[in-house]
């Protein structure tokens, strides 16, 4: 059976063209900056090992506390998981929520939801088509950003080893997925009509908790990155320290996206034309 619609999928792919073109061209431009000005700080990384071995010689509780958010980088790759990466995560993460709140959500803001809805295609291929457009989305927004690093990198370190951010960018990619597709089943639980900021209050807080979790040494609090899919991609565990994969943590969140997409498509069906 075929669930796909290649005419809606044009639509939606169109109407959110320029949004994608925003975010994506204004985070990019951001992370070629940090990249940019690597050199400088790389002298500045320098000057501070001196001041590091200072702190340790009388042992600094700051030490322990610079250790907690990465240290001094001792590459390029190591400077982007300290300083661009989390910044990818964070207004990425935005982004992908946005994205696939707003899908679901365009519809009833724009007065559009009758003429959608009332196309001779199913429900079903409606919601798919959809969920296609997002991951569209992100998949372009997500090799933008891994393409401007890349080309950061070729300027300023160009026998810097950048294989690892393929990956780290794959990881992303899928992390941004599972955000869109939790916002897109917060839309369909929500009442149409409702704020596409409302979708924020999923990865900003979940950012916040990974931050916390790796930031202490409470067993409970490190426990609460099992609830954050920020944790199986933590970029400096990833690109930095490569600790092994956090796999309960991905699954958890494959299991949780899995089911939010099969009630998503149950809401969806029952979703009234307001």
């Amino acid at each position: 059976m075929n669930i796909f619609s290649r005419k809606l999928f044009k639509l939606e792919f169109k109407r959110s063209f320029k949004s994608l073109m925003i975010w994506s061209i204004s985070l990019a431009l951001s992370l070629l900056l940090v990249i940019i000005v690597y050199p400088m700080a790389k002298d500045m990384f320098e000057a501070l090992e001196q001041m590091i071995e200072y702190l340790e010689s009388i042992d600094s509780g700051f030490v322990g506390l610079l250790d907690l958010y990465g240290g001094i980088p001792d590459s390029g790759i190591e400077y982007f998981a300290t300083e661009g990466a989390m910044f990818l995560q964070l207004l990425g993460g935005i982004f992908a929520a946005l994205v696939g709140f707003g899908i679901i959500n365009r519809d009833e803001k724009e007065k559009t939801v009758e003429v959608i809805y009332t196309l001779p295609i199913s429900r079903q291929k409606l919601l798919f088509t959809k969920m296609m457009v997002v991951a569209v989305n992100l998949f372009i927004f997500m090799s933008i950003q891994v393409l401007m690093v890349d080309l950061g990198f070729l300027i300023v370190a160009p026998n810097e080893d950048i294989s690892a951010i393929w990956m780290f960018g794959l990881f992303d990619y899928i992390m941004f997925l599972m955000l869109a597709y939790l916002s897109m089943f917060l839309a369909l639980m929500l009442k149409p009509n409702q704020s596409s900021f409302i979708a924020v209050a999923i990865p900003f807080p979940l950012y916040i908790i990974t931050t916390i979790a790796y930031a202490t040494d409470n067993a409970f609090l490190k426990s609460l990155k099992y609830i954050s899919p920020f944790t199986f991609v933590e970029p400096v565990g990833w690109l930095k320290e490569q600790v092994n994969f956090e796999t309960t943590n991905f699954i958890i969140f494959v299991s949780l996206t899995l089911a939010s997409i099969v009630f998503s498509f149950i809401l969806f069906k029952k979703r009234q034309i307001i």
